[in-house]
């Protein structure tokens, strides 16, 4: 018997955010509560070495430093399994999201979005976020870009994600066609695609780049 997602790519790609978000709430609820009581108990270990002014003393810093490197490293993973602000809708993760670059990279990134817009699909709004996030990186890393501007707006049945950049520019059907290997776009192509959606590139008017997502409105 045939698996009936395996002609469907959009069933295909929701299963497989579903198991991420799965093994994300596991990550979070098993392997978060074992590290939080380590570090309890690394911090009541602590406080008796110190009083009793330890030589191990040293060490247990030390574990203190690499406990908190992991908690950091899984709440990194688990940002990317399933990023828990798509909960809040597309408009506040793609807010969040360019507020959090611009605090990473230093690039000035602005959305603008129509107001009253709401999209609460799940499916849809991480789709989004994840072509957004590619995009954003691709004008930092390859683009070298120093300004992007992100709109997201609604015309008809049809939601319209722009992300523009005044970075170094590319020839945009030799990239979807795959000359520039690096930047991501067949995954983000596919992410429209599983939408329902198309993806296209533009040059952009006086140098740069645009990234244009178009997909059937989902509220």
């Amino acid at each position: 018997m045939s698996d009936p997602s395996s002609s469907n790519p959009s069933q295909a790609q929701r299963l497989r955010e579903q198991e991420r978000a799965r093994i994300a709430r596991d990550l979070h609820d098993e392997l978060g509560g074992q590290l939080t009581g380590i570090g309890m108990a690394l911090g009541q270990l602590r406080e008796q070495l110190a009083r009793e002014k330890h030589p191990w003393l040293p060490q247990v810093d030390y574990a203190q430093q690499l406990l908190q490197q992991a908690s950091e490293g899984m709440e990194r993973i688990i940002d990317d399994l399933h990023p828990a602000i798509v909960e809040f809708g597309l408009v506040d993760a793609l807010t969040w999201q360019c507020r959090h670059f611009s605090r990473q990279s230093g690039l000035d990134c602005k959305l603008q979005c129509e107001p009253g817009l709401q999209v609460s699909d799940e499916f849809v709004v991480l789709s989004l976020l994840r072509i957004l996030r590619e995009a954003l990186n691709n004008a930092a890393r390859h683009a070298r870009a120093r300004h992007i501007e992100v709109g997201l707006h609604a015309e008809g049945e049809r939601l319209h994600l722009s992300v523009s950049d005044d970075g170094c520019g590319l020839d945009p059907q030799r990239a979807l066609r795959g000359g520039r290997p690096g930047h991501g776009l067949t995954n983000m192509r596919l992410r429209a695609e599983a939408l329902g959606g198309s993806l296209a590139l533009a040059a952009r008017p006086g140098g740069g780049t645009v990234v244009r997502v178009d997909v059937p409105v989902t509220h």
